[in-house]
């Protein structure tokens, strides 16, 4: 399993693995515009343009329908879409969606009932919900990270990350809670769904985009500079893997007859990972997926003698 696809000439910043019977690539190829793919062959297995009610209330008939209608075609509920200027994320059942209207707001909705949340009026930076249990993870722009089990706000807890210019702040949670990671652009932490601080990752290396497994065990980073994708152990930030996303590219099969590569200056649009060592990332237009077996394996620590 290694291929490639170039599907626009614009930059995709988005891509999730959606799983299921096939498990399939959603690759974002505008805010409101996704294709799918068989994760293993490549194959085209649709594209749908999702059309917001603008104006429409989320309670109203007509917003219902189209959030029930945010599926894959194997059924399985999209994790996060961006409509309307709402961002939704949606868990693993779709009995439970966070909204985010980009306004400041957060708001919960379970079973069809909605219910803000107390955000303290922060400015929220980067957001991650547990698709499984519901735990929500949000970072506000003061790096505090507010922890919600469903509607309840468990705390507040200060990072000690720093605010940095030109980076990208990320959260990322694992199915259950049991690992949250949070980056400011040149550090990671891994938190537990209580708040406390575990592991601390700090980077030689600009981080540019993060994605975790469901499990919590993969954690992988990209570096905006260099192009290099790196895979970490999600329990303890021990590097196993990395190499450059460029020739991962050019190694993987090309679907179509013809198409062009990116510059290899090109930094890396979207990343994801699953449970099966799969790894999905975007470099400009083109979309690849490929297995951590194929990066360079690095050498484990050694404790000396």
């Amino acid at each position: 399993m290694s291929w490639r696809l170039h599907l626009t000439n614009l930059a995709i910043r988005q891509i999730d693995i959606v799983t299921g019977k096939p498990t399939l690539l959603a690759v974002w190829t505008g805010r409101e515009r996704v294709a799918f793919f068989d994760l293993d062959t490549g194959a085209s297995v649709g594209e749908t343009s999702l059309r917001a009610p603008v104006g429409e209330p989320r309670q109203s008939m007509k917003w219902q329908e189209f959030v029930a209608g945010l599926t894959a075609p194997n059924g399985a509920y999209l994790p996060l879409v961006r409509a309307g200027g709402t961002t939704i994320y949606t868990t693993e059942d779709g009995r439970m969606r966070l909204y985010a209207p980009g306004d400041g707001g957060l708001f919960l909705e379970t079973d069809g009932k909605e219910v803000p949340l107390d955000t303290g009026g922060a400015a929220l930076v980067a957001l991650g919900l547990d698709r499984f249990l519901g735990l929500i993870a949000a970072l506000d722009e003061q790096h505090r990270l507010a922890l919600y089990q469903q509607h309840i706000r468990v705390g507040v807890f200060d990072t000690g990350l720093d605010m940095l210019d030109d980076t990208l702040p990320s959260v990322a949670v694992s199915n259950g809670g049991g690992a949250i990671f949070v980056s400011n652009g040149q550090a990671v932490l891994l938190l537990d769904s209580g708040g406390r601080v575990k592991h601390r990752l700090t980077a030689h290396y600009p981080i540019g985009r993060l994605a975790c497994s469901a499990n919590g065990k993969v954690l992988i980073t990209s570096d905006p500079d260099t192009g290099v994708i790196r895979a970490y152990n999600g329990a303890d930030f021990t590097p196993t893997h990395q190499r450059h996303a460029i020739d991962l590219l050019q190694d993987a099969t090309q679907i179509q007859l013809i198409a062009d590569l990116p510059a290899a200056s090109a930094g890396v649009g979207a990343l994801a990972v699953d449970n099966q060592g799969a790894l999905a990332f975007a470099l400009s237009g083109v979309v690849c997926v490929t297995h951590l077996n194929h990066l360079a394996v690095l050498p484990r620590p050694q404790p000396l003698l």
